[in-house]
């Protein structure tokens, strides 16, 4: 079975039910028993594998955690790359470092090289045989636990069942941002903590992640609700050492049933949970609402198909919009570009806080559309931005999500559409979707030699015909630029004549315009 399918109850329960935590807890007190530990030099942590039947149970042992030492709320800063940090892969384009619970990574670290590295090794072949692997520890064993598993799910293939992780009352390992990363990673659904409400340590500066089965004197709930678990876990009264719980008779006391009665929850944490869940609506399922935003999308295609039939383009059709409105079809148009930047906005936002390792898993299903979206709608917002008197879209007013939108696309190196000569590029989109800010900013140089001339202003003409030539001839410019009310034939018109004085010999797109070659341009033979 694939643990990481499962929501936080489902995990919960069914782990309870099917005696993998007592299975779990015995192990795990039969190592700490053994005058035998699997120990690695240096500070104590014990491995042990255990090979059952229907799967391998992997322990983790730790020194007791000592709860006054000021080591036990210490944290370690990661960024950076690989040989910086083991963990560089859940980093993310937002989020680039997190902190952990220091104790536990220098345990981990001490067995890094050698037996951990071993033990990745046999637990990948074992994954690929399909037999279920549960890793398992408590207290500082448990922390350490769950770091090798977060190492682990790195490597394993997305064909493969995922290993589960069970902790008994361990510290919590990592920070806020570590906790963001995996809110929005299938990584957070490896990880079923078991914690005695009462009596497991609690630090504010580590956050929670995955699913906490909380125990009380003879009930239990299973959460996964991060600021929920805070709350009942706040209040945890601790001895100084915390390692002497024995969660096998916790466990004994458990009435299986108490899973379901929500009862068990002071009402107030339940009140608080349902406003967040409330919350947690607007963070849609961003593929399944894709769907529904695709039919804005028809709209802004028929609305650039309308203008073309007016021989203005739909990016200067909505520049006079935006002016004075013309009709209720254009205000319409308004409406649907701000429901699909949001859309884009939303999704763009949520990808750049999943680890990197992850992040290409949803955007292939996207990443054509995101890109078809950004060629479509982002010559709209800039004819609002120099509307609004804005200069230097490309530097000073882009958003962010289109520029990532565009990275990601041609990180992917997807293919792009055909445009060999003789190829209709009628429906074609300009792959540049910054182009019409670089139209505006040359009509603004335009205005500016009216009243100063200036070499260096001519210079960024020439520069900017170079920038459009090179896309002629490559044939990744829309037709519609040649349309005869088009922004881009109205700054033509103007550098023809500022050019006139010029005695050098015609530039390859001079010729072009001036021999009326684009009106061939993109027709099919």
């Amino acid at each position: 079975m694939d643990f990481s399918s499962l929501k936080g109850f489902e995990l919960g329960k069914l782990v309870l039910s099917s005696g993998l935590l007592h299975k779990s807890w015995n192990k795990i007190s039969e190592l700490r028993a053994s005058a035998h530990l699997n120990q690695i030099p240096g500070p104590g942590l014990g491995i042990k594998i255990f090979q059952e039947t229907k799967y391998t149970v992997v322990v983790f042992v730790a020194p007791p955690i000592n709860i006054t030492c000021p080591l036990h709320s210490a944290s370690t800063l990661l960024s950076g790359t690989q040989d910086q940090n083991p963990f560089h892969f859940l980093c993310s384009e937002k989020i680039s470092s997190f902190s952990l619970h220091t104790p536990a990574f220098q345990l981990f670290l001490s067995a890094y090289n050698n037996n951990l590295l071993r033990l990745k090794t046999e637990l990948l072949h074992l994954l690929e045989s399909k037999k279920p692997v549960i890793i398992t520890g408590a207290a500082l064993g448990g922390s350490v636990a769950s770091l090798f598993t977060l190492w682990l799910l790195e490597t394993v293939e997305p064909t493969l069942n995922r290993p589960l992780c069970i902790t008994f009352g361990s510290p919590l390992i990592g920070d806020a941002s570590l906790q963001q990363i995996l809110e929005n990673s299938l990584r957070n659904s490896c990880f079923l903590h078991v914690a005695y409400a009462s009596q497991t340590p609690i630090n504010t500066d580590f956050k929670p992640f995955g699913t906490f089965l909380i125990c009380f004197d003879s009930e239990c709930i299973c959460i996964d609700d991060p600021e929920a678990v805070m709350e009942l876990l706040g209040s945890a009264n601790t001895d100084h050492v915390v390692d002497s719980i024995d969660y096998g008779q916790v466990l004994a006391r458990l009435d299986q049933n108490v899973m379901e009665d929500s009862r068990l929850m002071i009402d107030d944490v339940i009140t608080r949970m349902e406003e967040r869940d409330e919350k947690k609506k607007v963070r849609f399922d961003q593929l399944k609402k894709l769907n529904d935003i695709k039919i804005s999308m028809i709209y802004i295609e028929w609305y650039k198909k309308k203008s073309k039939m007016d021989k203005i383009g739909y990016y200067d059709r909505f520049k006079t919009h935006i002016a004075s409105s013309v009709s209720p079809f254009d205000i319409d148009i308004e409406k649907r570009k701000k429901e699909v930047n949001d859309y884009w906005k939303s999704l763009v936002e949520e990808v750049e806080k999943k680890p990197q390792s992850e992040k290409s898993v949803l955007k292939t299903r996207s990443l054509f559309s995101g890109n078809n979206y950004r060629r479509m709608v982002e010559p709209l917002d800039i004819a609002e931005y120099y509307h609004n008197g804005g200069r230097e879209y490309r530097i000073s007013g882009r958003s962010r999500h289109y520029v990532m939108l565009e990275k990601w696309f041609k990180e992917a190196k997807l293919n792009e559409p055909l445009r060999g000569k003789g190829t209709d590029l009628s429906e074609l989109l300009t792959f540049d979707s910054c182009f019409w800010s670089e139209v505006e900013e040359a009509l603004i140089v335009i205005n500016e030699l009216k009243t100063q001339p200036d070499e260096g202003l001519v210079g960024k003409l020439v520069k900017f015909e170079e920038y459009v030539w090179e896309r002629i001839r490559t044939r990744e410019v829309s037709p519609e630029i040649f349309l005869e009310k088009s922004s881009f034939m109205k700054w033509w018109k103007e550098y023809k004549e500022i050019i006139k004085g010029f005695h050098s010999l015609p530039s390859d797109f001079t010729k072009f315009m001036n021999d009326r070659m684009y009106e061939r341009y993109g027709q099919a033979c």
